[in-house]
């Protein structure tokens, strides 16, 4: 069997929004992210469409979206996990997220860790889980009490 390619990394995650100003505002306030407007996506029309965020220590960036009905909003998805380094930076999160009023689930013990979940305005789950000590391949997988 030839080599197969490798994938280098992660260019964007994309989320979709009821409003692209209050998605902006919202990804600005809780995660920090910062709007790059030379990437924004307009249509044929000149409507815009999709607007690109830079976010703190995330190699790759974030898309908004505008919902149409043919890409609609995922209400109770949660297409992203992304990683915190421990449980002191999780509380710091879970601190943050409380302090801006942000709807928030409270800090879950995991399989592999703890997370926190953080609900968009528009209803998708973005969750934050912290790193498992020694990497992935150092987790002695079992199945045991988890929170859900």
């Amino acid at each position: 069997m030839p080599d197969r390619p490798a994938v280098s990394g992660l260019h964007h995650l994309t989320f979709v929004v009821s409003s692209l100003e209050s998605g902006i505002d919202w990804f600005e306030s809780v995660l920090g992210a910062r709007h790059e407007p030379r990437f924004d996506h307009h249509d044929a029309s000149g409507a815009l469409f999709g607007v690109i965020l830079a976010l703190p220590a995330f190699a790759g960036m974030l898309e908004l979206r505008l919902a149409t009905p043919q890409y609609a909003v995922p209400v109770g998805y949660d297409p992203v996990t992304f990683e915190v380094a421990d449980d002191d930076a999780l509380e710091a999160w879970f601190q943050h997220v409380e302090a801006l009023g942000a709807e928030h689930s409270p800090v879950k013990q995991r399989r592999t860790g703890r997370s926190l979940e953080i609900t968009t305005p528009d209803g998708v789950v973005i969750r934050l889980f912290t790193a498992p000590a020694g990497g992935f391949a150092a987790v002695p997988f079992q199945e045991q009490h988890v929170d859900h």
